[in-house]
């Protein structure tokens, strides 16, 4: 603001006042010696000319007043015209600031319920920017339905009489004539009189909508944060290695299972929940220049007592000194990431174990089957190598934790039937271990080679009963042929496939064969223990290799 002009005119005019104000002064006292008729010895003479010397002093002591007072009236006129124009500045500045922060006043005569608006207040209610007397009703109109009740109810607990309130404040929404939602903030004093009663209220209104959508895009921002890091299983965390206090957020609490109301645990009881072989690697101080750190380890669940696997980011903030004094960072749970490596390296190792056995088979079978018949040796070749791909196909498709037993059964069957009606399966559902379901594929393809060879498949009238269930640990599985030739009895020598058979059931599942030739058809009954064949729920960590120790005589 500009320096008030008035004292730098008052103080160069002060002499110049002084000097005419002397005349005066002068003929003041001359006028009073004039009229004594002491003076003089004859009282007249002397007395007139005292008194016309004293009038014409006198007379120039008036018009020196009179110059004064112009000259005082003319700088009173110049000082309140600057007055005027600094005033208007003054109101100018102080529109534009209103209008620029969005603030728009009000004054509101409590007793005659007259509402003085100025024109930035109505501007703020989508309104044309002109001052006008409103009603308490208009503003009540201009309410959001769902805050109407409530800031009406706020505005007459603030003014109600006896109250001794004097100040007021409150938030709300308001529906602009063009349709669009505004908030408003309104802030205000009330003057009581001596019994209490309100009866004036002088306030602003200040549109805070730009600062409503910046908070409502804030938490929406935080509420997508939150499920991000719920989804991702992200914990933020903080802590000042000077105090020792820490922030947590929640979703760190949700991964460690420390209990929220209790606050964040001491740094000691965080690293005694590390498994102990983890402990100094993930407690070791960070090495890289910037101060950040990357590590995994492994914690007990605080909550459920479970294993989880963690991979901590962050890094170390030093004062001036190079101590250490605050760590910030994130904590993920990658435990299914771990679990799911885990299970790669096993599927991997059993990948490897199947292709080693597949070779091995495709080895024995080619230097066991006989080779006087060129095509029954292709024949048999590519049957029990086909053999061997239905099972792992029928793994891979499972993620190598196991196969069903009757789609194992029906796989290997179907090629050798003329119809569905030479085949009948009874038995519950079964799954079987990834390291049982290629030597039962094996088996039951060597039966149903031999079945088609020489027994029930050979003719169209037969048929074979396949049945299965758990019996006292054991996993029983009965062949039976029907309506085929009548067996010759007890073959007198060892085909490969019988070897086959008692070298992958016996000699590598643990289990047994029991076969006989009676009349109505072979009969074969393979007992296999239930712990070693039954799927568990991950495959093994080393699955046995399939070998053919005494296919050979």
């Amino acid at each position: 603001m500009p320096p008030d002009p008035a004292p730098a005119a008052r103080r160069p005019a002060q002499p110049t006042d002084l000097i005419w104000c002397l005349p005066l002064l002068f003929a003041v006292i001359l006028s009073a010696v004039a009229t004594m008729p002491y003076w003089s010895a004859d009282g007249a003479t002397r007395g007139v000319g005292w008194y016309c010397a004293a009038m014409l002093l006198a007379s120039f002591g008036l018009v020196g007043t009179a110059m004064v007072m112009a000259r005082r009236m003319r700088q009173l006129d110049a000082q309140l015209k600057a007055g005027s124009a600094a005033l208007a500045t003054s109101e100018a500045q102080l529109r534009r600031a209103q209008r620029i922060g969005r603030v728009g006043g009000f004054e509101i005569d409590l007793r005659s319920d007259v509402n003085l608006r100025s024109g930035e207040y109505m501007t703020l209610q989508g309104l044309p920017g002109e001052a006008r007397i409103e009603r308490h009703a208009d503003w009540v109109a201009r309410l959001h339905p769902e805050d109407r009740e409530r800031a009406e109810r706020r505005f007459l607990e603030a003014v109600a009489d006896g109250t001794g309130i004097t100040d007021y404040a409150q938030e709300y929404r308001i529906h602009a004539p063009d349709g669009t939602l505004r908030w408003i903030a309104a802030r205000a004093e009330i003057e009581r009189d001596a019994a209490g009663r309100a009866l004036r209220m002088i306030g602003a209104h200040v549109d805070v909508t730009a600062l409503k959508q910046a908070e409502a895009a804030r938490r929406a921002s935080e509420e997508r944060l939150h499920l991000a890091q719920g989804a991702a299983g992200i914990g933020l965390w903080e802590r000042d290695l000077v105090t020792g206090e820490a922030i947590w957020s929640a979703e760190q609490y949700r991964l460690t299972g420390f209990d929220p109301a209790a606050g964040p645990p001491g740094r000691e009881a965080f690293e005694a929940r590390i498994l102990a072989e983890d402990r100094l690697h993930a407690i070791a101080p960070s090495s890289a220049p910037d101060g950040g750190f990357r590590r995994e380890f492994r914690i007990r669940h605080a909550g459920d007592g479970s294993t989880r696997s963690i991979l901590a980011l962050g890094r170390v903030f030093r004062d001036a000194a190079g101590r250490p004094v605050r760590l910030i960072g994130v904590n993920l749970d990658i435990t299914d990431r771990v679990r799911a490596e885990e299970r790669q390296a096993l599927l991997t190792r059993e990948l490897d174990h199947r292709a080693k056995n597949a070779l091995a088979v495709v080895q024995a079978a080619l230097r066991l089957t006989a080779r006087e018949d060129p095509e029954a040796f292709a024949r048999s070749v590519e049957g029990r190598v086909a053999a061997l791909t239905r099972a792992h196909t029928l793994l891979a498709e499972g993620g190598w934790t196991g196969a069903e037993l009757r789609v194992l059964l029906q796989g290997e069957l179907a090629p050798f039937l003329a119809g569905p009606e030479q085949m009948q399966l009874e038995g519950p559902p079964v799954t079987l271990a990834p390291v049982a379901a290629q030597p039962i594929a094996m088996a039951v393809h060597e039966l149903a080679t031999n079945a088609m060879k020489y027994g029930a498949l050979s003719t169209a009238a037969g048929r074979v009963r396949l049945g299965w269930g758990e019996e006292g640990g054991w996993l029983t599985i009965d062949w039976a042929e029907e309506g085929g030739p009548a067996p010759a009895g007890t073959p007198a020598r060892r085909g490969f496939g019988t070897r086959v058979i008692e070298a992958t059931l016996a000699g590598q599942l643990g289990g047994a064969v029991e076969r006989d030739w009676p009349p109505g058809g072979m009969r074969c009954r393979i007992r296999l223990p239930v712990a070693r064949v039954i799927a568990r729920s991950r495959p093994a960590a080393e699955a046995p290799q399939l070998t053919f120790e005494g296919l050979e005589d």
